[in-house]
């Protein structure tokens, strides 16, 4: 089952078949091999298309995960081979229980591969999925490749030719278009409106909230791109400042002549919320906020602020006074083309839970915040 249209309907059902937890059949030039996502890659499911495949069986990760593997200074994401007969249920303790020693498995004298550019698109098909960035993948057998079409549909399963998911982050903030508004009162403004943005590639939901629209200064605008925190904006978690630094920002654009939130889903730096969570527990076990993301397999940081400019240009703004001790959302912005005047800090509030979490992220990050760490 195979598609011929245009890139980003491509890659929006690349990442769809991704979440929903079926394999994909990637076609780099004249090979075809079936990924399964780590997080779907218990043997019950593999096995199920065993009889199509060889038996050589290989592990995708980031360059971030291999370096906490292997405890080496690796450069790329890379792959390697398993034994075709490791349970894959135990690879998946290498990302969602990595700490549990009797459940490792040892990788020792192993040979690894600098990953190829069909690998590298799958990595980001599962970012973008917010999904477990690594995948399992085996190559289909040959004596399929002749009927690769009829193979793929009779199995229910989606064939891409790895060309068409390139550019994936690019393709998805271009696909953002504005697809309702209305007016919400809020409690420190009831002249608010909210506008709600959509991607077309992958179906993430923006907000722009529009506080007192009324007194905007349209040749400079106050901002604030916020990434949505369910735990700290809605249940105000102790672990992070982010329902504090929503509310300073509020009140400052009551004071200041209204102003701009970009509301991003883009929870937990953009690692979606059940990466979060297993980054929750992996600091809860000794580990930073950098490193936990890093053992999963992320970055730093995995948002893409390419979409708040995106947005910015929708609404017609080129100049802003942003509300933010992020250095990345400035350079960013300005990158697009719009110009920032001023740069407002927001104060957290320390307490037992989030005090490592700021020093973290002041000398990992350089996040730009000044507080007695």
């Amino acid at each position: 089952m195979s598609f011929k249209s245009n890139a980003g309907t491509i890659i929006d059902r690349a990442i769809n078949e991704l979440r929903t937890g079926r394999p994909l059949i990637i076609q780099n030039n004249r090979e075809y091999w079936m990924f399964f996502n780590i997080e779907h890659s218990q043997s019950s499911i593999f096995n199920k298309f065993n009889k199509y495949l060889i038996d050589k069986k290989y592990l995708l990760v980031t360059k971030q995960k291999a370096n906490s593997i292997f405890n080496q200074n690796i450069k790329n994401n890379i792959f390697f081979e398993i034994n075709h007969k490791t349970d894959t249920n135990n690879i998946v303790n290498l990302f969602i229980n990595p700490l549990n020693k009797n459940k490792i498995i040892k990788f020792t004298k192993i040979k690894k591969f600098k990953s190829k550019k069909f690998h590298d698109v799958c990595i980001d098909l599962s970012k973008n999925a917010k999904m477990i960035p690594s995948m399992v993948f085996k190559k289909i057998s040959d004596k399929y490749k002749k009927n690769i079409n009829d193979f793929a549909f009779k199995n229910g399963i989606l064939l891409f030719d790895y060309k068409d998911l390139v550019n994936q982050n690019e393709l998805i903030s271009e696909s953002i278009k504005l697809v309702s508004s209305a007016k919400v009162p809020l409690p420190k403004n009831q002249n608010s409106k909210f506008k709600i943005f959509k991607s077309y590639i992958g179906s993430d939901k923006h907000v722009a909230i529009i506080v007192n629209p009324n007194k905007i200064k349209k040749n400079c605008v106050n901002l604030r791109i916020h990434s949505a925190c369910f735990t700290g904006d809605i249940f105000h978690s102790l672990k992070c400042d982010c329902g504090e630094q929503l509310n300073q920002s509020i009140s400052y654009m009551v004071r200041n002549n209204g102003g701009i939130i970009l509301y991003l889903e883009q929870e937990g730096r953009g690692i979606g919320l059940a990466n979060k969570m297993r980054a929750y527990s992996l600091q809860a076990k000794g580990m930073d906020t950098i490193d936990a993301d890093h053992n999963i397999g992320f970055h730093d940081d995995e948002r893409d602020f390419r979409i708040a400019a995106r947005i910015l240009k929708l609404l017609k703004i080129e100049k802003v006074n942003i509300i933010t001790n992020n250095k990345n959302k400035i350079n960013s912005i300005k990158k697009a083309g719009i110009k920032v005047e001023n740069q407002i800090n927001t104060k957290p509030t320390l307490n037992k839970f989030n005090k490592n979490y700021f020093k973290t992220r002041i000398k990992k990050t350089g996040y730009g915040l000044k507080i007695a760490v």
